[in-house]
């Protein structure tokens, strides 16, 4: 579809208004600012890029203003409703900013069976999580509260699912790349031997390699939007769970001693990464759904990356073709080898 200069204004405003509704300490405030600045208006009639803008400002800001949720109650058509997500064993988690929800989208697991709606009594008795990231101010449930239920087919929610895949892989991805720049920008102060530490090859090799995970989820992010299938949405939140993870071990490496001390900023999102990874299926458990699925053969008529789509590669899959003068050469190397 051909995008027009107004089209990406539009973007600009509302990607600002939405930094602007983010810009605050209280989850509950922060989601009241986002359902505002139309939000909701946003995810009904443009999904994809309200997502990317919503879920890449969450990231980069470390706020959360409850828009997983919406994402999933969209997707199901469950109307607005906190969700309840498993954690561990016999407890489920609710997001601060829906602390006050009034219906509860009640997950038991993630297959998908047993879904239900719960149109709540009263007020629900949750108490703070904690764990490793205090901060993030989840909420455990101890089971499903009182109220009316509504069931919910399980054919809905491997899109459901995928929806909130690509939403936390763009999350993951902003997330993973605000703490590459801290790193980045703290190399480049940082001095040892009247040196700047980003010029130590060791430095240098840690963050290129959290610039190549992040760039590499970044790609898989934007093209399970554009692709919209159950697969691609997972394969981009197994990227990004990879990527939040290269970009925790090593940016953790380059601030040394630092990183440790709570008054570093680093510990917020290298924390919130940690919770965002494990949210619908850590990367580990997804990779041995893919390759289940894959040695199933499910996937047989599902084309992820396809050779023609990448530049210099022939739709025949035959591979990149190097220049006459490099094949030749090649050639003749292998010809006197012999």
């Amino acid at each position: 579809m051909l995008r027009t200069d107004t089209d990406t204004g539009l973007v600009a405003e509302f990607r600002k208004s939405v930094a602007a509704a983010l810009d605050r300490d209280e989850p509950s405030g922060a989601r009241s600012a986002l359902v505002k600045a139309g939000w909701l208006d946003a995810l009904a009639a443009q999904e994809a890029m309200a997502v990317a803008v919503v879920f890449r400002e969450q990231g980069r800001t470390g706020i959360d203003a409850a828009a997983l949720d919406d994402v999933l109650a969209a997707a199901l058509g469950t109307g607005e409703a906190a969700v309840a997500y498993p954690a561990t064993a016999g407890t489920h988690v609710v997001l601060p900013a829906h602390r006050h929800a009034e219906r509860l989208l009640w997950l038991p697991d993630l297959s998908g069976e047993g879904l239900v709606v719960v149109d709540l009594d009263g007020p629900v008795e949750a108490r703070p999580l904690g764990g490793i990231d205090p901060a993030a101010g989840l909420l455990a449930l101890p089971g499903l509260p009182a109220g009316r239920t509504t069931d919910i087919p399980a054919t809905v929610w491997p899109a459901a699912l995928a929806a909130g895949h690509r939403a936390l892989s763009h999350q993951l991805v902003a997330s993973s790349r605000a703490l590459l720049a801290l790193a980045t920008d703290y190399a480049g102060e940082r001095r040892q031997f009247r040196t700047p530490i980003a010029e130590f090859q060791a430095v240098k090799h840690r963050l290129a390699e959290t610039l190549v995970a992040v760039e590499a989820a970044d790609a898989a992010a934007v093209a399970a939007a554009t692709a919209g299938t159950v697969t691609a949405a997972m394969v981009a939140k197994i990227l990004a769970g990879r990527a939040a993870d290269a970009a925790g071990r090593n940016c953790f490496q380059v601030f040394g001693g630092i990183a440790f001390t709570s008054e570093h900023e680093f510990h917020r999102g290298y924390r919130r990464n940690l919770v965002l990874d494990r949210l619908l299926g850590d990367p580990r458990t997804l990779a041995r759904r893919l390759g289940a699925q894959i040695r199933a053969g499910d996937l047989a008529g599902e084309r992820l990356v396809g050779l023609a789509d990448v530049p210099g590669i022939g739709p025949d899959g035959s591979g990149p073709r190097l220049p006459a003068a490099k094949r030749s050469a090649r050639r003749q190397k292998g010809e006197a080898s012999r």
